[in-house]
């Protein structure tokens, strides 16, 4: 991605240069082929995109290089200004440390085969080092709205790499499949999904959740929440218990965890 840290632990906003409008393929098009049809579609774009993010640990330069090459990927125009919300509220009262974790997200369209996706992004600072090794941190992504954008149960991937671009983690909410540091914290539903990664391996990664609907309002989006966490003490493994999806994931922490409280993303929508 193009690089702008988190210095007062803001919602990541970068100026968009893209299509206001995605367009549509016909219904016939659309109607010959079947849902896991198009899911292998689209996931043969979305892997080329996460290699390419693995190889260059530069998101935006490798959405750049994944839409050049599917022509049918638009990344859809959405409001380059940040949410007011209790997101960025909680985040700037509740930080006050240099850029440590960089965060930020988009939705993809694919004309061809009508399907919307969040993508999201997250990398730790390689200069910043890492604090403590257990229990593991939380990644997730929510939808504000079930009804208007709610996310695809079966629709979720992770994949995480260490800082030499080893996958360490990965996890398909549609297979199960599930391989390296990485442990189911939250069952996906249509409010969102959520992950437990070791951030001492896990340095950086990405999420993708197709959408079954998608917001042109910009109260409604989709994000990715990050909790760090740290112990000194003889706790290992998770360290907490999650609740929550839609509008946002609640951690009950073990009760000698020490914590970092949540920091999210800016969030993305379609604007129509």
């Amino acid at each position: 991605m193009a690089k702008a840290k988190l210095k007062n632990i803001t919602p990541v906003v970068l100026t968009l240069s893209l299509l206001s409008a995605p367009s549509l393929v016909s219904a016939e098009k659309t109607k010959a082929l079947t849902k896991q049809e198009k899911r292998e579609i689209l996931n043969k774009k979305l892997d080329f995109l996460r290699e390419q993010v693995r190889k260059s640990k530069d998101f935006e330069k490798a959405l750049k290089a994944t839409t050049e090459k599917y022509k049918s990927l638009k990344v859809v125009d959405s409001d380059p200004e940040p949410l007011k919300s209790k997101n960025e509220i909680s985040a700037l009262s509740s930080y006050n440390e240099p850029g440590w974790l960089d965060l930020t997200d988009r939705v993809v369209y694919d004309d061809e085969i009508e399907e919307y996706v969040f993508v999201g992004y997250w990398e730790w600072d390689e200069d910043e080092g890492f604090v403590g090794d257990q229990p593991y941190d939380l990644i997730g992504v929510f939808t504000d709205s079930t009804s208007i954008m709610p996310i695809d149960p079966d629709g979720v991937v992770l994949q995480g790499w260490n800082g030499l671009g080893d996958e360490e983690a990965f996890f398909d909410t549609g297979t199960d499949k599930k391989s390296g540091k990485v442990a189911l914290a939250k069952r996906a539903n249509s409010g969102g999904a959520a992950f437990w990664i070791n951030d001492r391996y896990v340095t950086n990664g990405m999420i993708t959740a197709i959408l079954d609907g998608v917001s042109t309002s910009s109260k409604y989006r989709a994000y990715i929440q990050y909790d760090h966490s740290w112990t000194d003490t003889s706790i290992t493994g998770i360290g907490g218990s999650v609740s929550g999806g839609a509008g946002g994931f609640n951690i009950s922490w073990q009760s000698k965890v020490e914590y970092f409280p949540s920091l999210y993303s800016n969030g993305d929508y379609f604007r129509d």
